[in-house]
């Protein structure tokens, strides 16, 4: 069995995991704005991050921790700073980055707006008139019976 750590050692291990549990939350968040949020993505995406927790929680734990091994209050430390990314910066950087997609599709929504849809309605206008022009009044296809002026009985 694995000695307890000091408690020096322990707050510098809790807050090194915070610490990743913030990068990983980023990191899922760019993931999703950058190639999609579906159901079906959304799922991958938390596996693969979910994935990540654990193989960083390992590496840390073996490579840089105090005790050598993982521990209960680092895998908190990881989901404390995943809820905090996702409760503090998370909706932040959300409209920051469409904000900034905005203002990128601002000249082209601005071009479709004042040239490319006047000219479609000009477009449509005169192609409605010359279809008028050249359409053919369709036959009617009901048999027309004549009517007799005089009825006739044996």
């Amino acid at each position: 069995m694995v000695a307890a750590p000091v408690l020096t050692a322990l707050a510098g291990d809790v807050l090194c995991c915070l610490g990743l549990g913030l990068l990983l939350a980023a990191l899922r968040q760019v993931v999703g704005l950058a190639l999609g949020g579906g159901p079906l993505l959304t799922a991958l995406w938390d596996l693969l991050m979910f994935a990540a927790a654990a193989v960083l929680l390992c590496g840390f734990a073996a490579g840089a921790s105090a005790s050598g091994v993982v521990r209960w209050y680092m895998a908190a430390g990881m989901l404390a700073g995943a809820l905090g990314w996702r409760f503090s910066a998370a909706e932040a950087v959300r409209r920051i980055v469409w904000r900034l997609v905005a203002a990128a599709a601002w000249p082209f929504a601005a071009v479709s707006r004042h040239v490319a849809a006047p000219l479609a309605v000009r477009f449509r206008q005169t192609a409605g008139g010359l279809a008028e022009k050249l359409r053919k009044k369709p036959k009617n296809s009901k048999k027309q019976l004549q009517n007799p002026t005089r009825i006739l009985y044996n």
